[in-house]
């Protein structure tokens, strides 16, 4: 292993172990904040329906996009980070072994040129929160 991998694999590792603490933190944080409330009732009641409402809401932005530009900056910013969190696995990835690709999919044109889009869509998507807080 070269002096730069090893040095790239040690910042790598320590910035991950600091993070990954940040973000325990804030999870054991969250936690004890839902903990506190009342239990709700007949929350467990029709798990499918609320399933299925929970999946729409979230990955279809149904609410957001009520409101046309905030709601389109939104999307665009949210399915941006979500295809772009290929690019953290193939980044992680790259400390350990300079040839990393994901499995399948890694050299793949199509993901590259999806994940290319959606760097532009979040571009753009951060563009217009930017607009609208001017």
């Amino acid at each position: 292993m070269s002096d730069s991998m090893t040095l790239r694999l040690v910042v790598g590792l320590a910035i991950t172990v600091v993070l990954s603490a940040l973000a325990l933190k804030r999870l054991w944080f969250l936690y004890q904040l839902v903990r506190s409330g009342e239990p709700a009732v007949d929350r467990t009641a029709q798990k499918r329906v609320r399933a299925k409402a929970e999946v729409t809401e979230v990955f279809g932005q149904k609410k957001l996009l009520a409101w046309t530009v905030p709601g389109i900056a939104h999307v665009l910013a949210f399915w941006g980070f979500i295809v772009l969190s290929l690019t953290i696995v193939e980044a992680f990835g790259a400390l350990f072994d300079s040839e990393f690709a994901i499995p399948v999919i890694g050299r793949s044109p199509i993901v590259g040129f999806a994940e290319d889009l959606f760097t532009i869509f979040v571009f753009i998507g951060i563009a217009m929160f930017a607009a609208i807080r001017l």
